[in-house]
């Protein structure tokens, strides 16, 4: 390999160093402005943990073991400082990473003698770091023995379980939440798979996302996400600096792709390590520029391979309050919906144009009924029929939610049974099941709701926040791979939504009124304020860029970042509104 320019800035060696790391031998593309990275970046070596203080006791011992636990670097040097000597070289450190709720307790144990102590460490459980860093939630209980003994005068633990208990609040701290990106199934939108990996060093960040996203997407969005980078794609190269300062990944294995589908590639390759290295990247396939005319991406420029993830601004959200649609001001909308032909229970509007509209209306002897049409024109009476033909007793309809494509709107009957709806202006309304097989095990759905991209779902299944993937196999749509989002942490629920694809808003069921966002690995909970609002809280809705609308008690209120409270847009209408963005 020959030999670079020296490293021009030290920048540009920390971010690029950590990429090199994935990659093999160093193919260098003959353009004259690049430069090679030395492997090891100044400043990436870690100081030595400074490990218990001399003369602590064993229950101070065994917490600050605990705490430990939650930094990886070297090979969690910084919690083996806590182990005797014959411990600390047989740990194994790496069978599992368990996280749990901060500050478990401890109690004595009657153990054996002979200078002995053992002290019992339990709490609850959130869950399992994967081997991908992706978070799988298992709510429960744990609980390990630990024996301190007497070591030169100093007391040590003796018998470490294999893996790690971190707790939640460390995890944050010393791992970092990143997003890798694969796309929907017809290519429109980048999907966020949520992963954690060591923060520590800084450097090494950005390969290791690479990495996770040349591996393929995780268990949780298995069959629901798709890469356009085909199996056995790698670095060509150790990941070269420009003159100019540019990061420059050199990749192998993508000769058969498209000019679209080498845009897709880096659509992938910027939204997974946006905010991780700075702009723009030169994106390469062996040597030559990933796409012919251009060398150089931003997040910008990957704006037009894709659909807008959210409802378009000239959208705005509405309300239904008294059995009819109107505007967030109260001002009542035009057609059946909104001049009180119809009696309107819930509604939702088609995304991102909000040109078709779905709702959920009171029909003969109070069942509800299923109507979609344009906004203001004609809504047509879905016929649900059961699997033999039959019309379902609908009791209770969720309100409708709507597939990216626009013409799809989904509910639940009787919080059990999933139907689809397809709407093609022309011909009758077709209705279709999905198979939430999975979902309803956990119990009955009262809300359900799709990411604006159409591959994930949010329910509130028995008061519980749920999320699952949408999976098409074989012209069958099923709901897969249910995943509980902190569980035994979060008061019952009475709705969610999506204010991003990787973040939910839940608004609490109980007397006193909650409202928090959960990422939707549900590692991350976040409580908004609710100073303002009046218990009990009947329904939440987001979406990128718009306020969160919650309904209370007493009417409805808008919240964003920029605010403290919670301000109001329609007072004293009392509860049951129901308010909508597109989606």
């Amino acid at each position: 390999m020959r030999r670079g320019y020296p490293v021009r800035g030290l920048l540009a060696a920390v971010f690029a160093a950590g990429l090199v790391a994935l990659a093999g031998c160093a193919t260098i593309p003959a353009s004259s402005d690049l430069q090679v990275v030395r492997s090891i970046p100044v400043g990436s070596r870690l100081a030595s943990p400074a490990g218990p203080e001399r003369g602590v006791d064993p229950f101070r011992l065994v917490r600050g073991f605990i705490e430990a636990t939650g930094d990886p670097a070297n090979g969690h040097a910084a919690a083996r400082a806590y182990l005797s000597r014959a411990a600390a070289a047989r740990w194994n450190d790496r069978t599992s990473l368990t996280v749990i709720k901060d500050a478990p307790g401890a109690a004595p144990q009657t153990g054996p003698t002979g200078g002995i102590r053992r002290i019992r460490v339990g709490g609850s459980r959130l869950g399992m770091l994967a081997a991908d860093g992706s978070f799988i939630p298992a709510a429960g209980t744990f609980s390990v023995s630990l024996d301190v003994v007497s070591e030169h005068g100093q007391w040590r633990i003796s018998n470490p379980p294999p893996g790690v208990l971190v707790e939640a609040a460390a995890l944050q701290r010393n791992y970092r939440q990143v997003r890798v990106c694969f796309l929907d199934p017809d290519h429109n939108s980048l999907v966020p798979d949520l992963r954690w990996v060591p923060a520590q060093p800084a450097s090494m960040l950005p390969g290791r996302v690479l990495d996770l996203l040349l591996a393929g997407p995780s268990a949780a969005l298995a069959g629901a996400v798709r890469s356009v980078i085909p199996e056995g794609t790698r670095l060509r190269s150790n990941v070269l600096v420009s003159r100019s300062g540019r990061i420059v990944i050199n990749l192998s294995g993508l000769e058969a792709l498209t000019e679209q589908q080498r845009r897709l590639v880096a659509a992938q390759i910027v939204g997974s390590l946006d905010g991780l290295v700075p702009t723009p990247l030169r994106l390469l396939a062996d040597g030559e520029p990933l796409v012919l005319g251009q060398a150089e991406w931003r997040a910008a420029d990957i704006a037009s391979s894709l659909a807008p993830s959210g409802p378009r601004p000239g959208v705005p959200g509405q309300v239904v309050v008294g059995g009819r649609l109107r505007g967030l001001d109260g001002t009542p909308a035009p057609g059946p919906a909104g001049n009180g032909q119809l009696t309107v229970l819930s509604a939702a509007r088609s995304n991102p144009d909000g040109k078709l509209l779905a709702a959920v209306v009171a029909g003969p002897g109070d069942h509800p009924q299923l109507r979609i049409g344009p906004p203001g024109g004609t809504l047509v009476t879905v016929p649900v029929h059961g699997p033999l033909n039959g019309a379902w007793d609908a009791v209770t309809m969720t309100r409708p939610t709507w597939r990216p494509s626009g013409t799809e709107a989904w509910t639940v009957i009787n919080g059990r049974t999933v139907v689809g709806v397809a709407f093609s202006g022309a011909g009758p309304l077709v209705t279709y099941p999905i198979d939430a097989t999975e979902l309803t095990r956990l119990g009955s759905i009262s809300q359900l709701r799709l990411s604006r991209d159409g591959v994930r779902v949010a329910a509130v299944i028995n008061g519980r926040l749920v999320v699952a993937a949408v999976v098409s196999e074989s012209g069958v749509v099923s709901l897969r791979h249910p995943q509980v989002l902190r569980e035994g942490t979060l008061p019952p629920l009475a709705s969610v939504d999506w204010a991003r694809p990787e973040l939910l808003v839940v608004a609490s069921a109980g007397p006193t009124p909650q409202v928090a966002s959960v990422s939707v690995d549900g590692v991350i909970v976040r409580q908004l304020p609710s100073t303002n609002l009046t218990g009990p809280l009947t329904d939440i809705v987001a979406a990128p860029g718009r306020e969160v609308l919650a309904a209370d008690a007493t009417g409805l209120w808008a919240y964003s970042d920029t605010q403290q409270v919670w301000e109001p847009l329609l007072g004293g209408v009392g509860p049951g509104s129901v308010p909508l963005y597109p989606g």
